[in-house]
């Protein structure tokens, strides 16, 4: 009998065109996509809805910032003349494919930088043009610190360094914070301080670090999982919509995603109904406060609420009914 193809040996593996690298944090693998696109001193054209962070690590660079209008459903509007910037900066909300983006990640003109920090993998891309994807999966995890970075064109070659006291904070901050939550020990203050301390340690970097070996392992953990956890959060996605969705006053807004990492919402008496959420112990992020500078349509209005598996169906139904009591209350 004759074999149809050798047997043994190493496994192979087919080139997809792609070139990779890691992290530890979405601000480092953006420092990495500016150099490896040579963006220095250039022109980038960025939504109006943006994290901070983002905005000055553009402008450390000596980076042109223009601005794009992004509405209430993530859909957004791109000025005509487009070419005149030398990149478009385009951010995946919540994981969220808009039509906007979707229709941008088919067909740009321009080379593109693709923000998904909520978001665990890069989309499939057959793109003309250069392209660089990043996440963070500390913001969405229990990973301390982890950055992938996907792109079609090689990478610069950079020396990382290590930043390890960082993921060492933010461990103690998360380990604390467990203990707190879970076992009645230490406080509330003593998590947040630490965890605190360690993002004050990251805003005061300017270079690119590795992922630490902590944040190495804690990142396998977390895509071995990923099957299990994404059903997690589909199914408290789809509790947060049952309840919400006749609520007046409480707008949804849909998110497209395979892996929905917090449900947004829009209330126009956001502030006042976050404060009180606070007092029963629901602390609500608001992704992301408004620019310097800049307004949005969304800043002030928006509420995210997390779906992961640290919260079950019975969790997330009693948070959305104090959500509702609340709202009501005020209205």
């Amino acid at each position: 009998m004759i074999l149809s193809k050798p047997f043994g040996g190493e496994q192979e593996i087919a080139n997809d065109g792609l070139h990779y690298g890691v992290t530890n944090s979405g601000r480092s693998s953006l420092r990495w996509i500016i150099q490896s696109m040579s963006l220095q001193g250039k022109k980038v054209l960025v939504p109006d809805f943006l994290c901070q962070v983002v905005v000055d690590t553009l402008t450390d660079f000596g980076i042109e910032v223009g601005y794009y209008s992004v509405e209430t459903n993530f859909d957004f509007t791109l000025p005509d003349a487009l070419t005149q910037y030398d990149a478009l900066y385009l951010v995946r909300y919540f994981g969220h494919d808009s039509k906007s983006l979707s229709e941008r990640l088919t067909t740009s003109p321009i080379p593109l930088i693709i923000d998904d920090v909520f978001g665990v993998g890069a989309p499939s891309l057959k793109l003309n043009v250069q392209w660089c994807y990043f996440n963070s999966l500390r913001k969405i995890s229990t990973v301390t610190d982890y950055s992938e970075v996907v792109s079609n064109f090689p990478l610069r070659q950079i020396k990382k360094e290590a930043l390890t006291l960082f993921a060492d904070k933010k461990l103690r901050a998360k380990q604390k914070k467990y203990d707190y939550l879970n076992k009645g020990l230490g406080s509330e203050s003593s998590y947040l301080d630490e965890s605190n301390e360690a993002e004050r340690l990251l805003n005061t970097t300017s270079s690119i670090y590795e992922p630490s070996d902590l944040g190495l392992v804690l990142s396998r953990k977390f895509y071995a999982t990923l099957h299990t956890e994404r059903q997690h959060h589909q199914s408290n996605h789809n509790i947060v919509n049952e309840l919400l969705i006749d609520v007046d006053g409480i707008e949804l807004i849909e998110i497209n995603s395979d892996f929905c990492s917090f449900q947004p919402i829009l209330l126009e008496n956001r502030d006042t109904v976050r404060k009180e959420l606070f007092s029963h112990g629901a602390f609500l992020a608001v992704h992301w406060p408004e620019l310097v500078g800049v307004s949005n349509k969304l800043s002030g209005r928006i509420l995210s609420i997390p779906l992961d598996s640290r919260y079950s169906n019975a969790d997330i139904k009693a948070l959305c009914r104090l959500l509702i009591e609340i709202h009501e209350s005020i209205q």
